[in-house]
């Protein structure tokens, strides 16, 4: 999932690339991925079913990473773009330590499950404040995003 997006001045941002993360303190950069202490990889992304549990997550404080659009790919390599109509900013719900971040992933809508099974959690523009506040994902409606061949 979310292999890569696109930041607000239509950059393709790559795993490990420093990107403009809003906090609760402000806007701030952060390196893309988290080096997992357990197994020394990078990890970019994190369910937003377990985020709150695993004790590598657990103590990361909310973030919210605005993109224009996430890229996935399908069984034939094919790539996609997702993003609002008009190419419109999400809000890709987010956690972060010191320097680095990882985006919060949820299953994917039914419609893009052939392509990906997952995708960023993206948060209604009421719900970025709860998140912050409370680094609680609600199950309001989403932004919705669409997809672009």
């Amino acid at each position: 999932m979310c292999g890569r997006f696109l930041d607000l001045e239509a950059r393709e941002i790559f795993p490990s690339d420093l990107v403009e993360v809003e906090t609760i303190q402000g806007t701030m950069d952060k390196i893309w991925g988290v080096v997992n202490k357990y197994s020394n990889k990078t990890m970019i992304n994190a369910r937003g079913e377990t985020v709150n549990e695993l004790a590598m997550f657990k103590y990361m404080k909310p973030c919210v990473i605005p993109a224009i659009g996430y890229f996935e790919w399908d069984k034939d390599k094919k790539k996609y773009l997702f993003t609002k109509k008009n190419q419109t900013v999400i809000h890709m719900a987010g956690v972060y330590i010191d320097d680095r971040f990882v985006i919060i992933t949820k299953d994917a809508y039914e419609q893009f499950a052939p392509i990906h099974h997952r995708m960023p959690y993206i948060l209604s523009a009421v719900d970025i404040q709860i998140w912050f506040d409370e680094k609680k994902l609600c199950h309001r409606d989403e932004e919705l995003v669409y997809k672009i061949a």
